[in-house]
């Protein structure tokens, strides 16, 4: 994570030095695209997105924006076979940092957007896993574990659109927002069952709250 964090300030201290405006918020809203593929396993993850928000203006219309987005992550995933029955269950927090360049186009009132950007993705957990073997000499055998996991990181490229309404300082910015991510951070499979892996396509309803503050 820490590498992100030094990307995105970096690109910050240079967009303030020639920024003409700057505005702080949060952004929020909800996945409309599941998050896992596979049979045998059900998402756990909740639907809600949020984090806070910076925008910063630039000339010719221009502005950068850059987000903190926090997702709750999880899944269940269970398998019999002649030998072993296994069930499996993981929590995450996922963390998105989307680096946007905007544009807004001229309009008294509303100011439709477009935007365009790359986002690394972090997620950390731990997976509980429990079952039988059945194919134990001494007959049947109970197990129970649970391990922490850090998943890889993910690279997103990021697209998307809306519209702004400015009620003085105050900006309210609905969106819809498209990420491809360039691999499944999340996967697993049994030896002779199904395997699961999370989607590489991501689409998010997004409503934007931010203060002008310069």
């Amino acid at each position: 994570m820490r590498p992100c964090l030094w990307m995105a300030a970096s690109i910050l201290t240079g967009c303030v030095c020639f920024g003409q405006e700057l505005s702080v918020g949060v952004i929020g809203g909800a996945m409309a695209t599941g998050d896992l593929t596979g049979a045998g396993t059900t998402s756990a993850s909740k639907r809600y997105v949020v984090g806070p928000t910076l925008e910063i203006g630039l000339p010719l219309r221009l502005e950068v924006e850059v987000d903190a987005l926090y997702r709750r992550e999880g899944y269940q995933t269970s398998f019999s076979s002649q030998f072993y029955t296994a069930f499996d269950d993981e929590r995450a927090n996922s963390w998105e940092f989307p680096i946007l360049l905007k544009y807004r186009f001229p309009s008294p009132v509303a100011r439709p957007f477009l935007e365009a950007g790359y986002a690394p993705r972090v997620i950390h957990g731990s997976i509980s896993s429990n079952g039988t073997d059945d194919f134990a000499p001494t007959g049947p055998q109970y197990y129970a574990s649970r391990a922490g996991t850090n998943w890889p990181l993910s690279h997103g490229i990021v697209v998307g659109g809306g519209v702004r309404f400015a009620i003085g300082r105050l900006h309210l910015s609905p969106e819809l927002r498209y990420t491809r991510w360039s691999n499944s951070a999340i996967s697993g499979s049994y030896d002779d069952g199904p395997s699961w892996q999370s989607t590489q396509n991501q689409v998010d309803v997004l409503l934007g709250v931010a203060w002008k503050i310069r």
